[in-house]
């Protein structure tokens, strides 16, 4: 029981470093590549309606299946093939369906990470603040540090600094939440 805290204090670090880089940094890269503000909103809107049935369509998945850690690896499997697309989408149109596809992933698998924390911490008497508080520490690191890589290298470079987000997810041969 004792690896599954940490794993899933290390999912929370890595998919909230992903957030920390995406959030706040999305938005001038896609300004960098000449989008209007109205492209640009339109583009991050995707998130925001995918949250509304993503989590529902994977959670009932994971419920109908007892599997819940194979839908969580999925999801951040598919979240990433969606996201390495962004090198190849060129124009609004092959952005807007790169961006739906990681939408669609990257929107249900802190939900159904959720769920298997909670079910971990009712049979361990753990405490949930001792897993999220990885979380809150990846996306400060990511915001702050991004913030001066993206100074000194630019906002095109965003990217690869993403890309290795899920380099680290990956390592040790298994994703973040095993």
């Amino acid at each position: 029981m004792k690896n599954l805290h940490a794993n899933l204090s290390r999912f929370y670090f890595i998919y909230y470093f992903f957030v920390g880089a995406f959030v706040p940094y999305w938005g001038l890269y896609l300004q960098s590549e000449k989008f209007s503000t109205a492209d640009i909103g339109i583009l991050m809107s995707l998130f925001q309606i995918s949250r509304i049935f993503a989590p529902n369509f994977w959670g009932w998945l994971a419920d109908h299946t007892a599997k819940r850690v194979v839908w969580i690896k999925l999801t951040a499997l598919l979240g990433l093939v969606g996201f390495v697309a962004v090198f190849w989408a060129h124009g609004f149109w092959a952005l807007f369906f790169v961006m739906a596809s990681l939408s669609l992933f990257t929107s249900s698998t802190l939900p159904l990470s959720e769920s298997l924390t909670l079910a971990h911490l009712a049979t361990t008497n753990g405490h949930y603040s001792s897993i999220r508080m990885w979380g809150s520490l990846g996306f400060i690191v990511a915001a702050v540090i991004l913030g001066f890589l993206i100074d000194a290298y630019g906002i095109k470079r965003l990217l690869y600094f993403i890309c290795a987000d899920f380099q680290v997810a990956g390592s040790k041969d298994r994703p973040a939440c095993t």
